[in-house]
C-alpha cells in the first residue's frame, strides 16, 4: 500500500519545477494562473482576499490571500488533482514526507504537521481537497473557510 500511495503522490506531484504559491506573496497567484491557464475571479472578504482559478476542464482553485499578500491556504475541486508542485511550492516536501494521519486507499489522505495541514479525497473524475499554514491563518478567520 506505502508503494502505491508513493507512486500516486509522485504522478500527483510531478516533476514540474517549482514556481511556489502556498506560504509565498499574492503575485505568485499570476504564476499558478499561468501553468493553470486557467480564468482568475477576485473576492474581497473579511480577513483575506480570495482568487479562484477555474481552468479550461473546470478544475477550480481557490487560494486565500492574508491582508499582508501571503497565501495561506489553498483548495481545489475538480475532474483532476491540480499540479500539487506548483501549487503547494516549498511545502510540497511536508506533502512528501508527511506523517499520513489517516489513508483510505485511493481516496483520501490527511497529513498533519505541526504547521502544515494536507487533505484530498476524490474517485475517478471527481477530486477536492485543500491545504494551509496554520501560523499564516489570519486570526480572525477560521480554517473552515479554506474549502
Amino acid at each position: 500500500m506505502k508503494a502505491s500511495l508513493r507512486i500516486l503522490l509522485i504522478l500527483v506531484v510531478g516533476s514540474v519545477p517549482v514556481r511556489a504559491s502556498l506560504g509565498d506573496g499574492v503575485s505568485s497567484v499570476s504564476a499558478d494562473q499561468n501553468v493553470l491557464q486557467g480564468q482568475i475571479r477576485t473576492e474581497a472578504h473579511a480577513g483575506y482576499d480570495l482568487q479562484q482559478i477555474t481552468t479550461p476542464d473546470g478544475t477550480v482553485v481557490r487560494e486565500f490571500v492574508s491582508p499582508q499578500g501571503i497565501v495561506f491556504g489553498i483548495s481545489w475541486q475538480g475532474h483532476r488533482i491540480p499540479n500539487l508542485r506548483q501549487l503547494l511550492g516549498s511545502y510540497v516536501t511536508q506533502l512528501e514526507q508527511g506523517q499520513r494521519t489517516h489513508v483510505v486507499p485511493r481516496r483520501a489522505v490527511l497529513i498533519q504537521a505541526d504547521d502544515f495541514v494536507f487533505s484530498s479525497v476524490g474517485h475517478l473524475r471527481f477530486f477536492r481537497g485543500r491545504a494551509y499554514v496554520p501560523s499564516l491563518v489570519p486570526s480572525n478567520v477560521t480554517v473552515e473557510v479554506i474549502q
